[in-house]
């Protein structure tokens, strides 16, 4: 059973946690005076206060966890925020009360590393959770017109995702197609296969995205999934920026020809170069939701209210 939760009201409180690595506090520092300005109050989790880091990690396991699992439990918390991704989120899944994120509903977003924890959600509770901006990261990006779309959407006063799709998009099988998002970071895709975390692939759309990663690394994870008859089962697929691609000593194929490959020999609608993941553009996904992709404009249109 699917859960929404509810919009973001004016002079909402919003939570801002660091459940994987720790921000920049500059960044972060500014980010909360824009949302501030937005006309929401600003919250943070207490291991963003505490110094706690641990080499890339923002905080000890437990501590992580914990910070999540009292924002989503606190009844002053409106909408939790990640800071940041980077590495650590799929640490602490076993430690999350997922009872209580189902009993506490709320806005949740982030992207990058945080994608383990969209997954393990999605599975454990039907929450619709989002893909987008993140506080200690995206200052930038909050501070550009198209902002205002993400609130919009996360306010519940428009369904329009695809008005922050300002390039052309590729397509490499043209089509038409509906089913639920799924995303975005690939690695921890392929990393959750087998694990209690994984969402059933079944009728999804997949949205696909990495940084730092070669062309190989991509051709293995969806091999992975190819090997756990999970990338078969998606209706259709949408990929995203995959940016600081490491210069191999191996000639390998390009990005586009590794995906290219695989989507031609699936023959499902899939299309290529949206903004999201991490370029320069940061487009809201909601997640766990019913979406239609199409090779033509709009390329992307959300069916169903997100937020209640």
């Amino acid at each position: 059973m699917t859960i929404k939760p509810p919009k973001l009201k004016a002079n909402a409180n919003i939570k801002i946690i660091a459940p994987a690595s720790p921000p920049d506090l500059k960044v972060l520092s500014t980010s909360i005076s824009l949302l501030k300005k937005f006309g929401f109050r600003v919250s943070l989790g207490e291991n963003l206060r505490r110094l706690v880091q641990r080499a890339d990690l923002a905080a000890p396991d437990k501590d992580r966890a914990a910070e999540l699992n009292n924002a989503f439990k606190d009844d002053s918390v409106d909408a939790v925020f990640c800071a940041r991704g980077g590495y650590g989120s799929m640490r602490i899944l076993s430690e999350i009360d997922y009872d209580a994120i189902k009993s506490h509903p709320k806005i949740f977003v982030g992207y990058s590393d945080i994608t383990a924890l969209h997954l393990a959600i999605h599975k454990l509770t039907g929450l619709i959770t989002f893909h987008g901006p993140m506080p200690g990261v995206d200052a930038d990006e909050m501070r550009k017109p198209s902002f205002q779309n993400v609130l919009s959407v996360l306010k519940g006063e428009s369904k329009d995702i695809a008005s922050n799709i300002n390039r052309v998009v590729k397509y490499i099988v043209p089509g038409k197609i509906e089913g639920i998002s799924e995303g975005t970071n690939i690695s921890l895709f392929a990393s959750l296969i087998g694990t209690d975390y994984m969402p059933d692939t079944r009728g999804k759309i997949a949205f696909f995205e990495d940084i730092a990663t070669t062309s190989g690394d991509v051709d293995r994870y969806l091999f992975r999934l190819k090997l756990a008859k999970a990338l078969d089962k998606f209706n259709g697929f949408v990929f995203g920026d995959f940016t600081d691609i490491p210069k191999s000593e191996e000639v390998l194929p390009s990005m586009e020809e590794i995906i290219e490959d695989y989507m031609l020999d699936l023959k499902k609608p899939s299309l290529y170069g949206l903004p999201f993941g991490h370029g320069d553009d940061q487009m809201l996904i909601p997640l766990n939701s019913k979406i239609r992709i199409s090779s033509d404009e709009p390329y992307i249109e959300l069916l169903e209210d997100v937020v209640n």
